[in-house]
């Protein structure tokens, strides 16, 4: 027997020739090859035959060889460039020391990864491409850990979040990650043939072991991502059968068709847990963002960032995140809008807008600042200058005050707006939070400028938030702009001028037009731009 390195380049000197530059071509039945084969080598005609149908196999799957004329046992090359790169490829494979890839290609390197992974990736595509479809190659066990605050879902950043990298879906993910072999059952699991058993896809593996590793990875998981110790859980409560899920899809060089096997679970906190989460939250804001039940759905928030949660559209349970709250704090959320005053002098409004009511508060001027900057806080706005011992863990509205004077000061405020029937401050350890769900500023707080573009046709209106500085850090001055129809921005204009009239005639359509607007009044913190007051319009925001 002929070493086959030997018959692969023999093969490669008896294949068919085509022209370069002519039509001229060879078509050589494969009974022909093989009897070229066999006079060549002095090989059987087993052996040849079976040499060739490795090439054939091969050829096939570079596309080199002229499909209908091989249905008729005929090898024929579709064009020049094709037969060189078959007489390349076997030449090689002729010697010993040929690589297609350079030595050291599959080696774990950033630096090779985008390689790797558009290697993988054509391969696999072109698999799934098949008439038996999407056939798995790779098997991955996740723990998922659904946590929401305020009606949103806490999403991490993915190990491989690089948005330019072909085929990536996602920058963020659910807490949680994948099993490994340290979370599965020690005393089954001995070996590393029978851990590679857990994640081939070709293998059955017993429930109770399932269970076991989802329960192990997620506790895992959670103290590495989200820094909470194993012991500051109070549960960690499985949701429903595990998510199965199957897709063209992995981080970095594991990109493939993968059969994803997912478990949800609800996790209940103690308050030391609680508080470990939100120091996370404080210590490493890019690690996280995030969503709404809608926003997971359309696969991106409202800051961009975009979720890969394919699993929960294809056969997941739908998402309720009061079903996943882990409540923070003592108090019970005021519900009602509420108007954070500008001075001290000013009453807070509480209430549906239009019917406000209007509460005093013995407040001084700094106190009034104090909560200002945690309106703006927990409204999300950029913070700039934070004091020593102070941190806001992101997206949450919480502030960590590690200074007992700061902390005495806000409880001491606490209990002013409390005996005013203001339920403004919630507190858990050393964490503070405005406690109004949706604060606005005052008008006092605001500037608007409104100008005329086009004759009275159309209307730049500029909204901006003052700068606010408290004692525990500073709101950066905010700023947007938005054109206005004609009948709401003639309306505003004419106010801006002293002349009601344009606002009193066309009064409904100016609070239709409004409400239109709203999503831009919210994201600056005002209700209205127009109200009326006994009747009368006027402006709701500061000139």
């Amino acid at each position: 027997m002929r070493p086959s390195i030997e018959l692969l380049a023999a093969v490669s000197r008896i294949l068919p020739r085509i022209a370069e530059e002519s039509s001229d071509r060879e078509e050589i039945p494969e009974a022909d090859l093989i009897k070229r084969l066999i006079a060549a080598t002095g090989v059987g005609a087993e052996e040849a035959g079976s040499a060739l149908g490795f090439v054939q196999r091969l050829l096939q799957a570079l596309s080199v060889l002229d499909e209908a004329r091989l249905g008729a046992g005929v090898w024929a090359f579709v064009s020049f460039p094709a037969s060189l790169l078959a007489r390349s490829v076997l030449g090689g494979l002729g010697e010993a020391e040929f690589r297609l890839l350079e030595p050291g290609f599959w080696n774990a390197s950033e630096y090779l990864v985008d390689r790797q992974r558009a290697l993988i990736k054509r391969s696999e595509e072109l698999r799934a491409a098949l008439s038996a479809g999407l056939v798995p190659i790779r098997r991955v066990w996740v723990s998922w850990a659904w946590i929401a605050l305020d009606g949103k879902f806490l999403m991490v950043r993915r190990e491989d979040p690089a948005p330019h990298r072909d085929g990536s879906r996602g920058q963020f993910v659910f807490p949680g990650g994948r099993v490994s072999n340290e979370d599965l059952p020690e005393l089954v699991y001995l070996t590393a043939s029978q851990c590679l058993d857990f994640f081939d896809p070709n293998i059955e593996i017993d429930p109770s072991h399932i269970r076991y590793a989802f329960s192990q990875a997620v506790s895992r998981e959670l103290r590495e991502e989200l820094e909470i110790p194993g012991n500051a859980f109070e549960a960690l409560i499985p949701v429903d059968e595990p998510i199965h899920y199957t897709a063209l899809e992995g981080a970095k060089s594991a990109y493939s068709a993968t059969e994803y096997h997912i478990q949800p679970f609800k996790v209940a906190l103690k308050d030391a847990g609680k508080t470990e989460l939100l120091r996370c939250l404080a210590a490493h804001p890019e690690r996280f963002a995030w969503f709404t039940a809608e926003e997971l759905a359309a696969g991106a928030n409202a800051a961009g960032a975009k979720a890969f949660v394919d699993a929960i559209r294809q056969g997941g349970p739908a998402l309720d995140p009061d079903a996943f709250t882990i409540p923070i704090g003592n108090a019970t959320p005021v519900k009602d809008p509420v108007d954070i005053p500008g001075r001290s002098s000013e009453p807070f409004a509480v209430g549906i807008t239009s019917r406000e009511r209007q509460v005093h508060a013995d407040l001084d001027a700094g106190e009034i600042e104090l909560l200002n900057w945690l309106a703006a806080v927990r409204r999300g706005d950029d913070i700039e200058e934070l004091a020593v011992g102070v941190s806001i863990a992101s997206g949450t509205g919480w502030v960590l005050i590690d200074n007992d004077h700061a902390l005495t000061g806000l409880r001491t405020l606490a209990s002013k707006l409390d005996a005013a029937g203001l339920p403004l401050l919630d507190f858990h350890d050393r964490a503070v939070r405005l406690n109004a769900v949706t604060p606005y500023f005052s008008p006092s707080s605001l500037l608007m400028e409104i100008q005329d573009e086009r004759r009275g046709k159309s209307y730049r209106l500029n909204l901006s938030r003052r700068r606010l500085q408290s004692l525990l850090g500073v709101a950066i001055a905010k700023e947007a702009s938005i054109s206005l129809p004609e009948i709401l921005g003639n309306a505003v204009y004419s106010l801006d001028q002293g002349d009601l009239q344009p606002a009193l005639d066309n009064i409904e359509t100016v609070k239709r037009m409004q409400r239109e607007i709203r999503g831009f009044l919210d994201t600056i913190g005002t209700r209205l731009l127009v109200r009326q007051v006994d009747g009368v319009p006027e402006l709701a925001v500061g000139r």
